[in-house]
């Protein structure tokens, strides 16, 4: 994936490894076909896919996490930068508030997953799975979020074509 490297083991230390591995490849559930969709809203299905695989919930949209995505990953490829922080060193809690998504009458837990890529890597279904093999991407994918934004904006930081994502994850309570 484009700015960061995914490295997936293969190595197995126990049968009942081996085992576990064997009921999840055989006991395939039924995937959602998120081809033809727009690119936002592929990923939201595939992550939501992958959720459903693992026993979870489906997370919901929400227009105020989209909207603080999308502004994310124009502004990181409009700018040149990859980052969770802004070169102002905004945080995804910043850019939360900022669409109202968070105010001081909640509690709130928030999560963001960024990626881009060229060519096939760059596609919803690819950058999810990439998300997967990344130990940090998946705790966030499997998380206990309630609500998914998702911003994909054509170029990548580094100058070029291919696209930028950012997903923003969170959970609000009262």
């Amino acid at each position: 994936m484009g700015a960061f490297m995914l490295r997936r083991s293969t190595t197995l230390r126990s049968a009942a490894g081996i085992l576990l591995m064997t009921v999840i490849v055989s006991a395939p559930a039924e995937a959602a076909d998120c081809r033809g969709l727009a690119d936002a809203e592929a990923v939201i299905c595939e992550v939501n896919d992958v959720r459903a695989g693992h026993g979870l919930e489906k997370l919901g949209k929400d227009r105020r996490l989209q909207r603080a995505a999308a502004a994310h990953a124009r502004d990181m490829v409009q700018r040149g930068y990859f980052s969770h922080l802004t070169p102002e060193g905004e945080k995804l809690s910043d850019r939360l508030r900022d669409t109202g998504y968070i105010t001081g009458r909640v509690t709130w837990r928030v999560g963001e997953t960024l990626a881009w890529g060229r060519n096939a890597s760059s596609a919803p279904a690819a950058t999810v799975t990439a998300w997967m093999r990344s130990a940090s991407h998946r705790r966030i994918l499997l998380g206990h979020y309630r609500e998914i934004g998702v911003g994909v904006v054509d170029g990548v930081p580094a100058g070029g074509g291919g696209s930028t994502y950012a997903a923003d994850f969170g959970l609000l309570a009262g």
